[in-house]
């Protein structure tokens, strides 16, 4: 074979395996981009599940803390209205408006005091505030009322309800008159704004006997239901 044919499959060989090396090399280099980008992407999505990166405590949140090193600090907080938690030896911190991963920080760095080691702590998010709606559903149930029943009832003193009650219900609820009240002279004393007293008579032997009912009026907070007892010749 000619010396110049020789040098030149020599040199076509040469740039075969030069090329074929470089492909290699840059395959692998796209390979492990790929890898880290997977690995990254993972990571966030993790992050991302988990969400106590993304998520703010707030007031009434319910948080889960761990310390590892002293299982007697463990415990649930409520975050209070003022945002705050309060441990042992950490005292109180700001919670509301703080990632879990920040309240760990700052409990970590509070309870550091009372380790010879840094304490490896963990914030959860344990229960979730009370949504919206169900503010507004607490917002509308009926306050309790208070009115008072005093005299010759089976049982006196003050009484709340949030029921709406009639002069009538409120006696029953009292268990009725005793052997010696005066039943037909039963009083509802009521005050207004201005504190002028409105006395109301209700006939209770009426009801006894199965006739019409006058003066069943509604109960209203603060109202006063005296019952006077039978004097000697009633």
């Amino acid at each position: 074979m000619p010396r110049f044919a020789f040098l030149a499959l020599a040199l076509v060989a040469a740039l075969t395996i030069s090329t074929s090396t470089g492909l290699r090399a840059q395959t692998e280099q796209s390979a492990q981009s790929q890898a880290s980008s997977s690995a990254a992407t993972a990571a966030e999505l993790a992050a991302s599940s988990h969400g106590s990166a993304y998520y703010s405590v707030r007031p009434g949140d319910t948080l889960s803390v761990t310390v590892l090193e002293d299982p007697n600090l463990n415990r649930t907080v409520l975050v209070r209205p003022d945002g705050r938690i309060s441990m042992p030896i950490a005292g109180t911190v700001m919670a509301a408006g703080n990632s879990p991963e920040q309240v760990e920080a700052a409990l970590r760095q509070r309870l550091a005091r009372g380790f010879q080691i840094t304490p490896t702590v963990t914030v959860s998010v344990a229960g979730l505030a009370p949504i919206l709606g169900s503010e507004l559903l607490a917002e509308e149930e009926e306050e309790p009322y208070a009115y008072y029943l005093v005299g010759a009832f089976n049982n006196v003193g003050r009484i709340e309800t949030q029921e709406e009650l009639t002069l009538l219900t409120a006696i029953a609820l009292a268990g009725g008159p005793t052997a010696f009240a005066a039943k037909d002279r039963i009083m509802l004393r009521r005050k207004d704004e201005a504190g002028v007293e409105t006395v109301h008579m209700f006939d209770y032997e009426r009801f006894e006997e199965g006739l019409p009912l006058e003066g069943d009026i509604a109960i209203l907070p603060g109202d006063v239901i005296f019952a006077p007892e039978r004097g000697l010749f009633d």
